[in-house]
């Protein structure tokens, strides 16, 4: 087994719940370190989920922008949201999906500003799926334990 981030941090969260805690005997000791160790395998678990969530993110963007496209009669704003829908996550380092989540969240809000200022039902549907989406990507990076 090589060692990982999530692995080690794994490790130290089993060694404060295994081992630390039951040796001490200050009661606020005890409470620190059986936070610390929940802290550490709340990283663990976000570190090991960190790519899949952000490549799934970025591709249900993608497909909103692809969409919401369709409806947009800006030129301009709509040759961008196509560009977008059909562009590729830049590498699979944290920081780079990061910073290709921040460029697509940035087109999904001047669509749903533009899906807002519009009345048809087309654009109050795309609007609605735009926040069940955003619901569920909060969801999903939830702290699990």
């Amino acid at each position: 087994m090589s060692l990982s981030i999530e692995t080690a941090v794994r490790g130290v969260a089993d060694s404060l719940r295994d081992r630390i805690a039951p040796a001490l005997d200050d009661s606020f000791a005890i409470e620190v370190s059986r936070l610390s160790g929940i802290l550490l395998t709340i990283m663990a678990n976000a570190a090991d989920d960190a790519v899949p969530l952000r490549v799934e993110e970025n591709g249900a963007i993608r497909a909103l922008l692809r969409d919401g496209a369709a409806l947009i009669l800006d030129a301009d704003l709509a040759a961008r949201l196509t560009e977008a829908a059909v562009s590729v996550d830049p590498g699979l380092r944290i920081s780079e999906l990061d910073g290709e989540t921040d460029r697509l969240r940035r087109l999904l809000i001047a669509l749903q500003i533009r899906l807002e200022e519009s009345s048809g039902s087309a654009a109050q549907a795309m609007n609605q799926r735009i926040w069940r989406l955003l619901r569920d990507i909060e969801a999903n990076r939830a702290p699990r334990i």
